[in-house]
């Protein structure tokens, strides 16, 4: 039943059903949205006990002694003497004061000043009464206090993870996202989420039990993990498809470099109008590899690598052409190595002097790296940087150079 049945049944206000649930005078069954507007739900018993309530409430006890009483039942007779007394003092204040109306002068009385002025005496010692739509206020502050955390515990974390992700989409040219910062993230909602779906679907069992109180501290303790786990959604920006050569995120560092600029190359990743063997024409794909990794952490971490075959004439002035812009980049700072590897000549412009090349790295680095192979002739371009603290090796340790 609902509660406007409910008013129509028991005589009582709206306003005053809920006032009744508020101070825990019944429990009766709810289910509750998303901003924390509750549907009640009364049985049978719900409605003889707000007409039990109603009885006591007429006679004068107060909601505090009849959830008193209700709680502990041997109570009952004191809080009635207690009632007693109350109404023999009531009685007496109101035998006072209709004695001192009964002794008003019929006439000359012509203003409401004057009105109170005869009728302050009897009166100075009692106290205003009080109304018990006091609980308005109360239960105002208490229901946007429950919002603001409900928000904070459930819908923040999920709201933040959204923006992050839509910022990294935005961002990225190509967003990857990380499994084990998504599971994280829902395992450190789901506390909240629990709690939510108890308290909305199993009020009664769920009200005042120890597993509200473990749930509540696990949602406060994994608000500030949540939060951290939603921002790393998207852990990196990676491709290897060879037509996203050259498309790098916007605040990649690589944007920004001249040195870069210069040395990678705008190969086609195919050739045009190759005669095939059945007489037609066709583009056909270059046997190219590519990859672009940008991790964008506290410290950055990028690589980027690409790889082509040459025709010879394209292959001998390609290698000049580096060779020469190594050198002059390196200048008298001796920065440029040469190194042969398997089938490779690796020339390498790094950030400082690093040796030995192809061993694990244990400090930041920066390396520029150009390979050929002149059997194949095939060339390797390479930007490998980073401020990880050689916690992230160098992509190029892990290709094949045999």
């Amino acid at each position: 039943m609902k509660i406007k049945a409910v008013c129509q049944a028991t005589g009582l206000t709206d306003r005053t059903v809920r006032y009744y649930i508020e101070e825990e005078l019944l429990l009766p069954d709810y289910t509750e949205n998303y901003l924390g507007r509750k549907t009640f739900d009364f049985c049978e018993a719900d409605i003889q006990r707000l007409q039990d309530i109603a009885v006591l409430r007429k006679y004068g006890f107060t909601v505090a002694e009849i959830r008193e009483m209700s709680c502990d039942p041997g109570k009952i007779p004191g809080t009635v003497v207690s009632l007693q007394e109350r109404k023999r003092d009531t009685v007496q204040r109101e035998e006072q004061l209709l004695q001192a109306l009964c002794q008003l002068p019929r006439s000359h009385i012509d203003t409401v000043s004057h009105l109170a002025a005869c009728l302050s005496a009897p009166v100075t010692e009692l106290p205003v009464p009080t109304v018990d739509s006091r609980w308005v206020a109360l239960n105002l502050a208490k229901r946007t206090v429950k919002a603001t955390i409900i928000f904070v515990l459930l819908w923040a974390p999920i709201l933040l993870s959204l923006l992050m992700v839509a910022n990294g989409i935005h961002v990225n040219y190509y967003p990857v996202f990380s499994a084990k910062w998504i599971l994280l993230t829902v395992a450190f909602l789901s506390p909240s989420w629990v709690y939510f779906l108890l308290a909305k679907f199993r009020p009664k069992k769920f009200h005042g039990s120890v597993l509200k109180k473990i749930l509540l501290l696990l949602c406060i303790l994994s608000i500030p993990f949540s939060f951290v786990s939603s921002i790393c959604v998207i852990s990196r920006s990676e491709t290897r498809d060879i037509r996203d050569y050259r498309r790098f995120d916007a605040d990649c560092l690589a944007n920004r470099s001249q040195t870069f600029q210069d040395f990678f190359p705008t190969w086609p990743n195919y050739i045009s109008y190759i005669k095939q063997a059945n007489g037609e024409y066709a583009s056909v794909y270059l046997d190219t590899e590519y990859l672009y990794r940008d991790l964008p952490a506290i410290d950055y971490t990028y690589d980027i690598y690409a790889e082509w075959p040459l025709e010879q004439d394209e292959f001998d002035k390609e290698v000049t052409r580096v060779t020469a812009l190594f050198e002059e980049i390196s200048g008298d700072d001796d920065l440029l190595t040469v190194v042969q590897r398997g089938r490779y000549t690796c020339l390498f412009l790094t950030g400082s002097s690093y040796e030995p090349i192809f061993e694990e790295v244990h400090e930041s680095y920066t390396y520029y790296i150009f390979a050929y192979d002149p059997d194949s002739l095939r060339v390797r371009y390479l930007c490998c940087v980073s401020l990880e603290n050689g916690e992230d090796q160098p992509y190029y340790l892990s290709l094949d150079w045999s």
